[in-house]
């Protein structure tokens, strides 16, 4: 009886084996007998198909000949005083009295609802806020490295630059519209009514006096400490002109620190330096780095009508004869 146990157990994997070659076969039978189908069913409507690409270029061409070409023009932007989201919900509520055709809203802003036919304004980062895993880690390292020059005052500058370069993102306005002088125009009254808030008016106002204000104070320091330095040095010229020769020199009679005292002018001459440049750069809400030129807006390809008309045409024709297939199979087993 044991001995038949191993014989039974083979043929029965013989059996499942062979089931499944079987099935295996039968598969590709299928997939054979489907492609050969579905190339019989392509030849067969050929010229059908053909056609209806054929007459969706043609619709796309008049369309594009009876509309408008749109043009556009890209802004380079910077904001200032944290005001980023401000600019985005600005952005945002400009797009969407357009689209409402708000009269009110572009009547206060100086703007005709007729010269905003085909308009639109669109933001976004030109630089991605969010590091990659490579960056990050770099960056780790950069920062490693630092750490053995901590005591060092350069480091101190080095941290600030790249913290003030991670929180100051460009951003890229789009302005799309269809009369380049009109368009242009708008663009530039847009800018001004962003640039345009009480509230950050009042900050710009504040920041800019606390600028001056430091300015002032750390020339006068620098001044002073000129003055102290200038008579320490004669002061120490004269001591040393009426020393009798034979006498001792003592460093500990000097209660003045030079080092200190210019170390002290370099860092009230870079505050100065910065303060200088907040007057220059953050002068308002949104600084324009660079205000970009008309130019023809050119649609992504998957976005063109010459491809999108065509392809619905097609798609649309595959629609309707698959619901023609499934209405007859349907027939065949009623009957």
């Amino acid at each position: 009886m044991s001995d038949n146990k191993p014989t039974n157990a083979n043929t029965s994997d013989e059996i499942d084996l062979g089931q499944l070659f079987k099935m295996i076969s039968k598969g590709i039978n299928r997939l054979g007998i489907a492609f050969l189908g579905v190339f019989v069913y392509l030849k067969k409507n050929i010229f059908i198909l053909v056609g209806l690409i054929i007459i969706g270029i043609v619709i796309s061409f008049i369309l594009s000949s009876l509309s408008n070409k749109k043009l556009k023009a890209e802004t380079i932007v910077r904001p200032n005083f944290d005001s980023t989201e401000y600019i985005y919900a600005a952005i945002s509520e400009i797009q969407s009295n357009v689209s409402s055709k708000d009269t009110t809203f572009f009547k206060d802003v100086g703007i005709s609802i007729e010269d905003l036919k085909g308009f639109r304004i669109e933001i976004q980062p030109i630089t991605d806020p969010e590091e990659t895993k490579e960056e990050t880690e770099q960056e780790l390292q950069y920062l490693k490295l630092l750490e053995n020059f901590k005591e060092e005052s350069f480091v101190v500058d080095i941290v600030r630059s790249e913290l003030t370069k991670k929180s100051i993102i460009a951003h890229r306005i789009t302005f799309t519209y269809i009369d380049a002088n009109k368009g242009n125009a708008i663009a530039k009254k847009l800018l001004n009514y962003i640039n345009n808030n009480e509230y950050f008016d009042k900050i710009i106002k504040t920041t800019r006096e606390n600028a001056q204000m430091r300015i002032d104070k750390n020339t006068l320091l620098i001044s002073q400490i000129d003055n102290l330095i200038d008579n320490y040095t004669k002061t120490l010229v004269n001591d040393t002109a009426e020393r009798a020769q034979g006498s001792v020199y003592m460093e500990n009679e000097s209660a003045l620190n030079i080092g200190s005292l210019l170390t002290l002018k370099n860092r009230f001459l870079k505050e100065i330096e910065e303060k200088k440049s907040e007057l220059t750069d953050q002068t308002e809400i949104l600084s324009v780095i660079n205000m970009g030129k008309t130019q023809v807006y050119k649609k992504p390809f998957f976005n063109n009508k010459f491809f999108l008309i065509p392809t619905a045409l097609v798609i649309l024709f595959f629609v309707v004869s698959f619901t023609r297939y499934l209405n007859r199979k349907a027939k065949e087993l009623q009957l």
